[in-house]
């Protein structure tokens, strides 16, 4: 028999409603918190509906069949730029399968068409703006046969939707009261709403007024995930926008227990000397900190209503790389109105220049509702008239730039961004005979199996010595690969892996348990299979800050930034 999940709604309401909220993350590791925060108002009002929590790699089909068998009378869809046209989809699927149902759409990507989207016709209602202000008038009107009157409700002939947003973030229930917690998923959460900047290309520019929780609200909530989860990322526009307010957070933040990592988008050139005070500290390796660039191009980010000074930025930014603490993300579009193909690739350069752990080419995507969609005809923008709405040429980007940009995008990705060649790469950047870009393009280009052959090939005859890249490159494989062995290519001159090894393990466990203090007791077959082993020249130990004539052992029992011990 098919679940039924039914809505209790206040003793006047006679019926009851089967009612089910519906959100698509982007991949599997992601999780809804606006479909938890509504969940928790509902639940908070009596109000139970079922959350049907999936990703737009599930198959639509799959999707479709889950929604279907709670048999819903109400279906709530969380719609986001990156499952509209999936969702799109579902619904198609669910009005034919039930022409009863009614349906209603919520979420970032409603607000600015919901007239299109009301114009297509699978959708009965859409809610813009902030769901949880309306979420319990919309079901409370529904379930009695009413229209609902809401401000930001609307339908097909009805009322221009009134957005209102919530004003005490304080009101709102925590979404993951009852949650169950997964250590293979991101969790989010938010301690404001609204940006101070009103970049022309941003939904946030629509909500210049930050709404706060309070900090000791923030610090409760907190305590109650951190430890629980792998990862937290802050949804904050901007977290630093009250700088006392983020060190505040950050310094609790880094008395916490646990494991738990926490990422964070800021403004980089906000950061003061109290800041980088403060993030200097060893605890602060558990910060990911995420600096949106965009552009170095001063017209590009004026016309994008973009007041910031990109070298300001990148100073900052160098500054909180050289810590050694917090991982550091940089993050640039392509495809802003005044920018050119050079200008664009002189950003690129510059960003690789400050070695940031890792480094994002976005596509300029026009939303509906933001400024820059509204202007895109006079700008001369071309996109794509549906979702993702990706921007495919400019009047000074030809579409074949932006498949050469993607090119450099896919090989940051593979070789840069994944940190597999991080060492080698480092070497590269700073030492060899070309620029920044001229690196991507070899790599993209580079034909190795694995990441490190294809740093050591495409790079070798462009650095000052072609024998310390292949070390770094080696370095690199025996830190991230627990078992295969190294590439050929990699190898030089060093002796059998297998051989040194046994040799430590079974012949010097002294020696062993000097370097693995923590392996003492253990067998030496349960290390044997977690145990790598390297032996590298000065050069390249100098380049790695390893003490000269060392062995390195890597040790894959533990985290990775724990994995390199020193044998003497």
């Amino acid at each position: 028999m098919a679940s039924r999940v039914w809505l209790r709604l206040s003793r006047s309401t006679s019926s009851g409603m089967r009612v089910v909220l519906l959100t698509i993350n982007a991949s599997f590791v992601h999780t809804s918190l606006g479909a938890r925060y509504l969940e928790a108002v509902c639940r908070e009002a009596g109000v139970t509906l079922a959350v049907v929590e999936s990703n737009i790699n599930e198959g639509i089909e799959v999707i479709t069949g889950k929604v279907a068998r709670l048999h819903a009378e109400l279906l709530l869809c969380s719609v986001y730029i990156w499952n509209r046209r999936i969702m799109e989809d579902v619904c198609t699927r669910i009005r034919l399968m039930d022409p009863g149902v009614t349906i209603a759409w919520g979420g970032p990507e409603v607000s600015g068409g919901w007239e299109e989207i009301l114009a297509q016709g699978d959708v009965d209602y859409v809610v813009c703006g902030e769901g949880e202000a309306v979420i319990l008038s919309l079901i409370g009107a529904l379930a009695q046969g009413e229209r609902p009157r809401g401000a930001g409700i609307t339908w097909r002939g009805g009322p221009k939707p009134r957005v209102e947003m919530l004003q005490d973030l304080d009101k709102l229930p925590f979404p993951y009261a009852y949650e169950k917690w997964q250590q293979n998923k991101i969790y989010y959460f938010e301690t404001s709403r609204g940006c101070p900047y009103t970049c022309a290309y941003c939904l946030s520019s629509c909500d210049p007024h930050v709404r706060y929780m309070s900090v000791d609200n923030a610090k409760a909530r907190l305590s109650h995930m951190v430890g629980r989860v792998p990862l937290i990322k802050f949804v904050d526009r901007t977290f630093n926008a009250d700088p006392a307010r983020a060190r505040g957070l950050w310094e609790f933040l880094q008395g916490t227990e646990g494991e738990t990592r926490f990422h964070f988008e800021i403004c980089a050139h906000l950061l003061s000397g109290e800041d980088f005070a403060l993030l200097a500290d060893p605890r602060a390796q558990r910060f990911q900190l995420e600096v949106g660039l965009q552009s170095i191009s001063p017209t590009s980010l004026q016309a994008v209503n973009r007041h910031v000074d990109a070298n300001q930025t990148l100073d900052r930014v160098k500054r909180l790389v050289q810590l050694g603490t917090a991982e550091v993300q940089l993050d640039l579009i392509a495809g802003l109105p005044e920018e050119t193909p050079a200008t664009f690739l002189h950003a690129v350069n510059a960003a690789l220049a400050a070695l940031p752990h890792r480094l994002y080419l976005g596509f300029l995507k026009l939303l509906p509702g933001t400024p820059l969609r509204q202007r895109a005809g006079d700008l001369g923008l071309v996109f794509l008239p549906f979702a993702p709405y990706e921007v495919l040429r400019t009047p000074h980007m030809s579409s074949h730039d932006f498949l050469y940009f993607k090119s450099l995008a896919q090989a940051l990705d593979r070789c840069y961004n994944s940190q597999q060649a991080e060492r080698a790469l480092r070497y590269a950047l700073t030492q060899a005979t070309l620029s920044g870009v001229q690196v991507l393009e070899r790599l993209s280009a580079a034909e190795g199996v694995t990441v490190q052959e294809s740093v050591y090939l495409a790079l070798q005859t462009h650095v000052p010595d072609p024998e310390v890249l292949r070390e770094l490159c080696r370095f690199d494989y025996l830190l991230h690969e627990p078992h295969k062995r190294v590439p050929a290519v990699l190898m030089g001159e060093q002796p059998p892996e297998d051989t040194a090894v046994r040799e430590i393990v079974y012949k010097q466990p002294e020696r062993l348990f000097a370097a693995l203090p923590h392996r003492r007791g253990e067998k030496p077959g349960a290390v044997l299979r977690q145990l790598r082993w390297g032996k590298f020249s000065r050069q390249a130990l100098a380049l790695l800050a390893l003490p000269d004539e060392c062995e390195v052992l890597f040790d894959h029992g533990l985290p990775r930034k724990a994995r390199v011990c020193i044998l003497h």
